[in-house]
């Protein structure tokens, strides 16, 4: 990168054709967002403002994004920013990025009919995304969100902040259902929805994961024992102990598991009915599970 006049339009084509040669998926789109993030320009800005001169003060930065971003650290994580429901979720390394799949979650919860105020625990809250655009589509409902990784509770609990949900939501640290044990020693709660994104990738397959997440998102949210069923199979075994009547369990599975789960809820008798979803790839992706 010469010490030239560069305008915006130079340094997207340079920068999209550098991505390009070292194998960088979504060169273009990568491009965009990193320069639009540094200039504080949305990317239809950036092409309303294609002659704008870019003077070495960014050009010094944006060059160490380049940098970054070939070394393969995720986008999201050089910015600090993932949408996820139209809203915008601080992130970094010490929390799974959001993925568009997981809106469906959201969704459907939302789009499942209740009657009164729901009563919501989410297990494994990381950057706190689901909890916190659950509570505000629904500000009468009551949420419990838990993660065994304090540092990913801090990066939650600051998405709270921003989105004005704090006083709504709850934060627990530990593993799974046992912050609810701790803080209810005279009885265990009841909660109408039990909702989960949980690590589902097989350890063994860790090396056919792209660099940008093998190398850099908490392993702890990814990987989940030899068949990566580790932490559905307890989910499912668990949750009912902490479902009300007619409560539900709704998690994300990975793309080949289905029969899996069908199997590990088919063996559980709590459960009197369940489906899985597909996502919008027809893939089947979410697990809805109730107890009578």
């Amino acid at each position: 990168m010469s010490n030239k006049m560069w305008r915006v339009v130079d340094l997207l084509d340079w920068t999209v054709g550098y991505f390009q040669q070292h194998d960088i998926p979504n060169p273009r789109l990568d491009a965009e967002v990193l320069l639009g993030h540094l200039l504080e320009k949305s990317r239809l800005q950036l092409y309303l403002h294609f002659e704008m001169p870019v003077f070495q003060e960014h050009l010094t930065l944006f060059r160490e994004l380049i940098k970054k971003r070939i070394a393969r650290t995720p986008v999201s994580y050089l910015t600090n920013q993932k949408e996820f429901m139209s809203l915008d979720f601080y992130v970094d390394e010490r929390v799974l990025i959001p993925r568009p799949e997981t809106e469906q979650l959201v969704e459907t919860i939302l789009t499942t009919k209740t009657e009164n105020p729901q009563r919501l625990l989410e297990l494994g809250t990381g950057s706190g995304a689901i909890a916190a655009s659950l509570a505000l589509q629904q500000p009468e409902w009551e949420i419990v969100a838990t993660d065994i990784s304090e540092p990913a509770l801090a990066v939650a609990r600051k998405n709270a902040e921003t989105h004005a949900c704090t006083a709504q939501i709850e934060f627990l640290s530990g593993d799974l259902f046992e912050p609810i044990d701790a803080v209810n020693t005279n009885g265990n709660p009841r909660f109408d929805w039990i909702v989960c994104n949980p690590p589902y990738i097989k350890n063994t397959e860790r090396d056919t994961l792209s660099p940008d997440v093998r190398d850099y998102e908490p392993e702890i949210a990814l990987f989940a024992g030899a068949d990566g069923l580790a932490v559905i199979r307890r989910l499912i075994a668990e949750a009912p102990k902490y479902l009300a009547p007619n409560g539900k369990l709704i998690l994300e599975i990975g793309e080949m598991q289905a029969d899996s789960v069908r199997a590990l809820i088919d063996a559980e008798s709590a459960y009197c009915t369940y489906k899985v979803l597909k996502d919008y790839a027809e893939k089947e992706r979410i697990v809805l599970a109730s107890v009578p």
